[in-house]
């Protein structure tokens, strides 16, 4: 019978039974062995130590060999002279036969084939028992049947061999056949093999270097478990083996406990009369005893440096092929160690997980009643996952009726246990100081926020959140997710949450932050605020009619955070607010300026979006300290103050402040602004006449409608390199003075309908990077702009036409999509020179709808052309040798007339539409886009993009049952993280697409506006409710849009994604989606839309199928800013 066929009788005592005659090789051989057994880790039984005195020996033997899994039988020259082995292998042999036990017998010193056939010393052995028992010869017969039995096993022959590499091999083997058997604890980890498996594989065990590996995770996720398991696996391919655990613990006596730990590690080699005086010592003496030898070490829970130092200094302490497995809640202690090669990140337990783990204590790992299931789902969704609050929850709740179950829940969701808590709170309480304020200012306010506005919130408040972040996550408090924004644990977020609160429970008055609306509206109705009061956020989108008394603030000496999104209607005013506040975020402010008196010393960052506010202050101001003006959305702001008593200032952002009139001249002047946006001040008339700002980065005015000129630009301002002016349609003209913005790579002036010529020394621009003049009457263009030997894209789209200053207000949309539609006639051509070779770094030339008749002579001499745009110039005949030396060509855009033959250009070029194995159909979308507009409100101002939108279609018919048409709108533009998540099912059966129709709350940028944002859309498809695959799709964008739309065509062999937006060029994104699908009937699709810096206001899903259009309103739930 084998090893695995061990019945439930064997109990398994004992890995190991040793049989030996004690005069042979009790002090020599068997000694040996049993110290190499034990070694390895086996629990060895041998008679002359495991029986305790005063015991009967045969009975305390036979229960001995019933609970060993091996037994090793030394039959050495005297063994069979002894009636008391061959009591005990008759016993084995019987076990053998009916338990299984597996044995191996070593032939020390004799012939096997003497053994066998009972000759010399087992001669006269069996002679002299024979004499002995003349009376019981069937005694001495079976003892004859079962030496000979043994005598046949597959043992070992010690003849020829040396005793190191015997006993090697002997320990070896054993290991080998017990291994399978040997009971692993694994309470507490759920999926254990995918884990160990896991783990293993981050090993490398093939390598023979010294390698550290670390397993990371929060206190109570199964760290130690894990590595228990994975120590009892491998550790039989090692020369040495030893877990040292709780070594945090074992180091709060110092270097006392230091000494403890290596004593323990060389336990199995140093004489125990040496003594470890030293923890110095003690390095010296693993390195001594250990570097010849193959390690596997475990140190569990560790958390200093010095730790690691003393137990596991370097490479040169271990033979070759060694590793040690570090279990932390620290990364960084990994991280900065010479040996390591990986970590391993133990992860939370998944609902499925986490309920067997609960069940396993709470019912004993029975499925749970009926009745009480729910409510464990329930325990389940509030331990999140932790397998410790898991297996303390369970242990808790078991035994119990249903009715104290329900009382037990609603407790332990109050407060949570306190040994949980005082499990987690070992890392919090290793923090330094700054630390452990960033922790909590993210457990009481900024769980579940960007990391990107954490980080800004808490850098202007003084702080240094970098840093403190990424401690706080090598410490396993909080995690980054994918999209970067900080998670905590929800038992982490309330520890957090009562150490701020447990000094005085009953006065939230004396918290260090507030962020429950009851308190904070209690503080300020009742101006019980302290010194002790840090920080207030109220974020709750809700309105209300505040009674808080006009001096709330007076009392909050200390307070360096206000962050408010409620929409107060505050009945008496503000009177002050506190000189100590570094950072005030007040959306929709309800009062027409800031108190009279206000003295904001300290602040760094003003934020009032969406206020109702006219005009910061009156007069001169000093804010010493503040660097970030932000005014967005505040529709009733009439002017900019004079900022000169703010020195410090960086940026200044005003996007949609509609009646915003006049900049105060003081703006012109500043020596520390870098960043400046304006966009759709569409009342701005008034600008500074002059600029004289040394450290402007950026300026944007877009959409500013009655803006007719810019300020003339002094030649101090060298850090000046992004202009943007998109669709000013009152502006004039541009200042002769913009060649003295050396550094500016960036001009925008696309739709400045008015502009009909660029300055004529442009060409002193010699940074200039990027021009856009699409939709400007500019229609000849001087030389001097094509000797620009840095500019790489150059855009002329719609340069052509009667100039719209002769057409008065003929929309610039007319001429992006309805021209052919209205047939107007064409009576101007845009004007090119005949030479442009000299633009050597140019890689995006647009000439779409420039009515062109001929290109310049050497368009063919673009060394570094990689997109050329031709399409709409209907007159305009391409012939391709003009263009074949265009060596770096990717992309050709023309729908004209075209000759010569193809073979004349690289192989790699790509001509649309005439490469394109779909035709191009040109898309008519109005009735879709309309549907879509007639689920916003008027207010929401959604741009028409539904015409002549390019869509290749198959070559195929499709049927007339489907629409025939589609795609879309403008994205996202540059703001903040912020999430928003919309989960549904659509399409079952047979279908061919999804539009996904988002409309967004008005942008709101809390930090540097030049940043893009992304959009990340998630598209899981489904089959019988299992997962068949999920497709990532992620945008970053720099559109000013609040709505979007996105479609996904999937019908016959079209795998389609594709948007649009202004500035975008209607690109295919689909060839990493077309690789991802294959099947798409009878599956359903799970959308995931995540935005950062903006919240989805509405959201709309569309099904593309048989049937006629048919919306869906899907409601959107509240997040954080």
């Amino acid at each position: 019978m084998a090893l695995d066929e061990v019945s439930t009788k064997s109990k398994g005592k004992y890995h190991v039974f040793l049989s030996f005659r004690g005069e042979d090789t009790r002090l020599n051989f068997t000694d040996h062995l049993y110290e190499a057994l034990v070694r390895k880790g086996i629990i060895t039984f041998r008679d002359d130590e495991e029986l305790e005195r005063g015991e009967s020996i045969s009975q305390n033997l036979l229960d001995a060999i019933e609970e060993s899994l091996i037994a090793i039988v030394v039959i050495s020259k005297n063994y069979a002279s002894s009636t008391w082995c061959l009591d005990e292998l008759q016993k084995i042999v019987e076990c053998k036969q009916s338990l299984g036990l597996h044995v191996f017998p070593i032939f020390y010193g004799v012939d096997p084939s003497h053994v066998r056939h009972q000759r010399e010393s087992f001669e006269e052995a069996f002679n002299d028992h024979e004499h002995k028992f003349v009376g019981d010869k069937e005694k001495v017969q079976k003892w004859r049947d079962v030496l000979k039995y043994v005598a046949k096993l597959s043992g070992w022959d010690s003849k020829n061999k040396h005793e190191s590499k015997l006993i090697e091999e002997i320990v070896e083997q054993v290991w080998k056949k017990l291994e399978p058997k040997l009971a692993i604890n694994t309470d507490g980890l759920i999926s254990i093999e995918t884990k160990v498996n896991d783990l293993i594989s981050h090993l490398r065990l093939e390598l023979q270097d010294t390698h550290l590996i670390g397993i990371w995770g929060m206190g109570g996720i199964g760290k130690t478990t894990l590595a228990d398991v994975v120590y009892n696996r491998i550790k039989s391919k090692f020369d040495f083996s030893c877990f040292l655990p709780n070594v945090r613990e074992a180091y709060n006596e110092g270097d006392q406990g230091l000494v403890k730990l290596q004593d323990k590690l060389l336990s199995q080699y140093k004489p125990k009369s040496m003594v470890i005086d030293t923890a110095r010592q003690g390095k010296d003496m693993i390195k001594n005893f250990l570097q010849n030898k193959k390690v596997l070490l475990v140190l569990d829970d560790v958390n200093a440096e010095i730790q690691l130092e003393h137990l596991a200094g370097n490479q040169n302490w271990f033979g070759g092929g060694s590793r040690i497995i570090v279990t932390t809640r620290d990364k960084h202690l990994l991280t900065s160690h010479g040996l390591l090669l990986a970590v391993y990140e133990m992860r939370l337990l998944n609902n499925q997980e986490s309920l067997l783990l609960f069940c396993e204590k709470a019912f004993n790992g029975n499925q749970p009643l009926t009745e009480y299931l729910e409510l464990s789902k329930k325990v389940v969704e509030y331990s999140g996952g932790l397998p410790l609050a898991l297996k303390v929850y369970g242990s808790l709740f078991h035994g119990r009726p249903i009715q104290e179950w329900e009382d037990t829940l609603i407790k332990i969701s109050r407060v949570p246990l306190d040994d949980i808590l005082s499990m987690l709170k070992i890392s919090y309480d290793m923090l330094e100081d700054e630390y452990k304020t960033i922790f909590l200012s993210i457990a009481c306010l900024f769980n579940g926020w960007p990391k990107r506005t954490v980080k800004m919130i808490l850098e202007n408040c003084g702080m240094h959140p970098l840093t403190g972040i990424n401690v706080l996550i090598e410490k396993s408090l909080i995690a980054c997710d994918e999209i970067c924004v900080l998670r905590m644990h929800d038992l982490l977020q309330e520890m957090g949450q009562k150490i701020v609160t447990q000094e005085s429970p009953l006065d939230p008055g004396r918290h260090q932050w507030l962020w429950s609306f009851e308190d904070i509206d209690k503080v300020l109705r009742t101006n019980t605020g302290t010194e002790k009061v840090q920080g207030i956020v109220l974020n709750r989108r809700v309105q209300y009619d505040a009674c808080w008394l006009p001096d709330a603030f007076s009392k909050m000496c200390n307070i360096i955070l206000l962050f408010i999104t409620c929409d107060l209607h505050l009945q008496i005013g503000i009177k002050c607010l506190s000189s100590s506040l570094k950072v005030v975020i007040w959306e929709r402010y309800p009062l027409k300026a800031l108190p009279l008196d206000v003295q904001l010393d300290e602040l760094v960052y003003l934020g009032m979006f969406y206020s109702k506010i006219e005009k910061l202050w009156n007069g001169i101001h000093f804010f010493r300290k503040l660097k970030h003006i932000n005014l967005v959305y505040c529709e009733d702001l009439i002017e900019i103050p004079d900022i000169s008593g703010a020195p410090n200032l960086k940026q200044l952002c005003l996007n949609d402040c509609t009646k915003l009139v006049k900049v105060h001249y003081s703006v012109g002047l500043h020596k520390k602004l870098e960043v400046m946006i304006f966009c759709r001040c569409i009342s701005l008339e008034s600008f500074p006449s002059k600029m004289e700002m040394c450290s402007l980065k950026y300026l944007t005015l877009n959409y500013c409608s009655k803006l007719r000129r810019l300020p003339d630009f002094d030649d101090t301002m060298e850090c000046f390199s992004e202009l943007y002016l998109e669709y000013c349609t009152n502006l004039l003209s541009l200042p002769n003075t913009i060649s003295n913005l050396k550094s500016l790579k960036i001009l925008d002036i696309c739709g400045c309908s008015k502009v009909d010529r660029l300055p004529n020394n442009i060409n002193e621009n010699k940074a200039l990077e990027d021009l856009d003049i699409s939709y400007t009457s500019i229609r000849e263009m001087d030389s001097s702009l094509f000797h620009l030997e840095n500019l790489k894209r150059l855009i002329f789209d719609g340069c052509s036409g009667p100039t719209f200053k002769s057409q008065g207000k003929l929309l610039t949309s007319l001429w992006k999509g309805w021209r052919k539609r209205y047939q107007i006639i064409n009576t101007e051509s845009l004007m090119l020179p005949r030479f442009i070779s000299n633009l050597s770094s140019l890689t995006i030339l647009a000439l779409r709808d420039c009515n062109l008749k001929s290109l310049p002579e050497d368009i063919g001499h673009l060394p570094s052309l990689e997109k050329l745009d031709l399409c709409g110039n209907v007159d305009l005949s391409l012939h391709l040798a003009s263009i074949a030396n265009l060596s770096k060509l990717r992309i050709l855009l023309f729908d004209g007339n075209m000759y010569g033959s193809r073979t004349l250009l690289p192989t790699h070029v790509r001509i649309y539409p005439q490469d394109s194995s779909a035709d191009i159909s040109v898309v008519n979308g109005p009735k879709l886009w309309n549907s879509f507009k007639s689920c916003c409100n008027e207010e929401e101002h959604i741009e028409d993009c539904s015409p002549f939108l390019l869509f290749p279609t198959s070559s195929m018919s499709i049927n007339k049952n489907y629409p025939s048409y589609y795609i879309v709108g403008p994205v996202l533009s540059r703001h903040d993280n912020s999430s928003a998540y919309i989960e549904t099912n659509c399409g079952m059966g047979i279908w061919f697409g999804v539009v996904l129709f988002i409309v967004l709350e008005p942008e709101v940028s809390l930090s540097m506006p030049l940043m893009t944002n992304s959009i990340y859309i998630t598209w899981t498809f489904e089959s019988l409710n299992e997962d068949v695959g999920t497709f990532h799709y992620n945008i970053s964008t720099t559109a000013n849009s609040n709505h979007y739309v996105m479609t996904i065509i999937m019908y016959d062999d079209i795998k389609y994604i594709q948007r649009h937006q202004s500035g975008y060029h209607h690109k295919n994104e689909s060839n990493d989606f077309i690789n991802f699908w294959e099947n798409v009937e009878n599956t359903q699709l799970k959308i995931e839309v995540t935005l950062e810096g903006r919240k989805i206001r509405k959201c709309w899903l569309q099904q593309l199928g048989k049937e006629d259009f048919r919306f869906e309103s899907l409601t959107i739930p509240s997040t954080n800013l």
